[in-house]
């Protein structure tokens, strides 16, 4: 990945003001579905009053958390990629710190009663399908934790850490539902009912994949393996994945959006941790990502909505493209993956920054949300200027190392 020093030196800042801005709120914050946290009586009103609820208040471009008296919290998620953020940058005491007070914290706000280790949103979640209480752990959830535990055992080699994966995948076994038939391997999202969202029984076998890795149990190889094999089966004919599959009539539900660059990123972690690179895999990958990058950006960097959408462009899709377009390019060599990655950091750059240091919400057209949200946006662009900046092939360039000021 090249950058000018000057461009460099931009990105370098941003992400150091944005780690002032979450470190002085000690990492806390709003999220775009929590307003089922204010005392206001939503769900004593029936089903669909919380759903609705939900759907206004992460539409509203005003935020009324605070009127409702919505509270800050910690969301294990947010913690989970802060983690593995700080865990990707070049090892210091000053962010060996950082991270063993988000192990601790994560480690604190596990869901209790479940068997292994599992978290879940600190906050309740309603849909047509199903209503999740707060804390009701999901292999969603807990799949990115584990993404940030591993980086944290390489980087620093605190065992509980290798031991808390191992506990989540026990969690996986034990408590989420697996439909196995025949070529098909399905984990699914929450202990709610057996279910196949593509990306979320993705994130399940990454972490059986992950765990592989460090203690080869061949049996977490084989699941991640099947898991892997299913959901490419699913790469529809232009490179894309719809978002999930109803297991009872295999009718698919259509939603393309950032949730394409989950799916990429599991495909490539999978395949790297059980080094198992047949060509069905690199195809769906090449594929999926050809899509992604053409069909899903504009040529300035700028994340279309959930196709054939337009707008709004939302800040967790652009560091999505961030994350995956650099994971790509150190995947594949490819440099059409790396001119994703600055065009899409830059447009976040210039267009969802704000001066404090955090990121905005969503663009629409002619309207700026600017409200801050811890997880889905400024633990997310935290974590994508980790990944862009600490790619290893930047490692050692004179420019890398340059201390930066800091105004």
């Amino acid at each position: 990945m090249d950058f000018s020093q000057s461009e460099l030196i931009r990105v370098k800042r941003a992400h150091h003001e944005l780690d002032m801005y979450c470190r002085k709120r000690k990492y806390k914050g709003y999220d775009p579905y929590d307003i089922l946290l204010s005392p206001f009586p939503f769900k004593k009103l029936g089903k669909w009053p919380p759903i609705i609820a939900i759907q206004l208040f992460k539409r509203n471009p005003i935020n009324l958390r605070q009127l409702f008296a919505v509270p800050k919290q910690w969301n294990p998620k947010a913690l989970g990629l802060f983690l593995k953020s700080y865990s990707l940058m070049p090892a210091s005491p000053e962010n060996e710190e950082k991270c063993k007070w988000l192990f601790e914290k994560i480690m604190e706000l596990q869901t209790p009663n479940y068997p292994g280790m599992s978290w879940g949103y600190p906050f309740p979640w309603a849909s047509p399908e199903k209503y999740l209480p707060e804390w009701s752990p999901t292999s969603v959830v807990s799949g990115f934790i584990a993404q940030g535990l591993d980086a944290y055992y390489r980087r620093y080699g605190d065992k509980r850490a290798l031991e808390a994966i191992e506990k989540i995948c026990l969690f996986f076994s034990d408590a989420l539902h697996h439909t196995v038939e025949d070529d098909f391997y399905a984990i699914s999202y929450s202990t709610v009912k057996p279910d196949f969202c593509y990306n979320a029984s993705l994130l399940a076998a990454q972490t059986y994949a992950l765990c592989y890795a460090h203690n080869k149990q061949a049996s977490y190889a084989d699941i991640a393996k099947q898991a892997l094999e299913t959901v490419i089966s699913r790469q529809k004919s232009d490179g894309s994945w719809n978002y999930s599959e109803n297991l009872e009539t295999g009718k698919q539900r259509v939603q393309i959006d950032f949730h394409q660059g989950f799916v990429l990123d599991s495909i490539m972690s999978i395949a790297q941790s059980l080094r198992y690179f047949p060509d069905s895999v690199e195809k769906a990958l090449q594929h999926g990502m050809e899509f992604y990058r053409d069909e899903q950006f504009s040529s300035k960097g700028r994340a279309l909505w959930r196709l054939p959408g337009n707008y709004p462009s939302d800040i967790h899709h652009q560091a999505q493209g961030i994350i995956t377009a650099t994971k790509y390019f150190s995947h594949s060599g490819s440099r059409r993956a790396e001119d994703l990655a600055k065009s899409v950091l830059f447009y976040t750059l210039e267009n969802f920054r704000d001066s404090k240091g955090y990121f905005y919400y969503r663009k629409h057209k002619n309207v700026t949300d600017r409200t801050s949200y811890m997880r889905w946006g400024n633990a997310w662009m935290h974590l994508a200027m980790s990944e862009i900046l600490n790619a290893k092939h930047l490692q050692g360039k004179p420019e890398f190392q340059q201390k930066i000021p800091i105004r």
